[in-house]
């Protein structure tokens, strides 16, 4: 059986695992800081990781931020995201030369969808959406087992829908700011009627809504609700068989609880001729900070069988 080597580059460390066909973790794992100040020098470093495998895996799957063109063999990265010195390094094609076997980059959102779609919530579905909370919003959209990367590769950058159609783009109404998790801390600090506490983050205040705090249980359902009013919209544009959300708050099943308690109150005002309009369906993403490298092996194992 064949195994690949899986590279999740993220801005605070890189990743790294062996799987087999079958997405099976397979002998030793791990992980380095991201510490490097060169495309050169980052480029080294992943190299240095498969170095020790090279013999032992048939292709190589990374997950990198910044934008990849679908087409582009050299697998150039346009703007890196937070590393910066990343923008056009044609990382797949010096990769490849290096280890002369296939290569295969895509942005990290997009293979953190394409992890569901291989072994995850979306598995299964001809057409799926991620939806990660963090400080900001990240997505995917996976139609028939490929992620959607549109005309610039920014298809699934939901951080950037305006909400606030009146005004002109600004960050604070745009979904980056108003479904992240800080938006929920501040949904629930205003139900208390007290300034946000920055200390406060999401372990404490679903402690406080597991504890029964009915202000706390006020503010996720106001935040489910706006969150369901999004899905909604999205449901319109993409009709997905699946929304999978992920990030840090996912854990808690009383988000999901709340989201789909809420869902028939955004839905109510379907009645009459848009009564068949169809209900989002949610689920909670299953592969947690490994989807990345389950996304990235998915895309060097496609490589290999082409």
């Amino acid at each position: 059986m064949k195994q690949f080597f899986g590279i999740d580059v993220g801005g605070t460390e890189v990743k790294w695992a062996i799987m087999d066909e079958d997405f099976h973790f397979v002998g030793e794992r791990g992980s380095i800081k991201t510490d490097f100040s060169s495309a050169d020098e980052a480029v080294d470093a992943f190299a240095s990781l498969v170095e020790p495998y090279r013999d032992q895996v048939a292709a190589i799957g990374m997950s990198v931020p910044g934008s990849i063109m679908e087409d582009d063999p050299d697998g150039t990265v346009h703007r890196g995201g937070a590393l910066t010195y990343m923008d056009q390094c044609p990382l797949a094609k010096i990769m490849r030369e290096r280890f002369g076997m296939p290569v295969a980059v895509n942005n990290d959102g997009k293979c953190a969808a394409l992890g569901e779609y291989a072994a995850g919530a979306l598995k299964g579905t001809r057409f799926g959406v991620t939806i990660g909370i963090g400080t900001g919003i990240a997505g995917g959209i996976v139609i028939d087992g490929k992620a959607l990367r549109g005309a610039h590769c920014f298809a699934g950058e939901f951080s950037f829908l305006n909400n606030n159609c009146n005004q002109p783009v600004a960050f604070e109404n745009i979904w980056a700011n108003t479904a992240s998790w800080k938006a929920l801390r501040a949904y629930i600090f205003a139900e208390k009627g007290q300034e946000v506490d920055e200390a406060v983050d999401g372990r404490i205040f679903f402690k406080w809504i597991e504890d029964g705090d009915k202000e706390a249980q006020a503010g996720l359902d106001r935040y489910a609700l706006a969150f369901d009013n999004w899905l909604i919209n999205l449901q319109a544009v993409l009709d997905p068989e699946v929304f999978a959300i992920g990030g840090g708050i996912s854990c808690h099943p009383e988000l999901f609880e709340a989201l789909e308690r809420q869902m028939d109150t955004a839905l109510g005002g379907f009645t009459g001729m848009l009564a068949g309009f169809p209900r989002p369906v949610i689920k909670r993403a299953q592969l947690g900070n490994d989807a990345n490298i389950y996304g990235a092996v998915l895309e060097a194992k496609r490589l290999v069988e082409a």
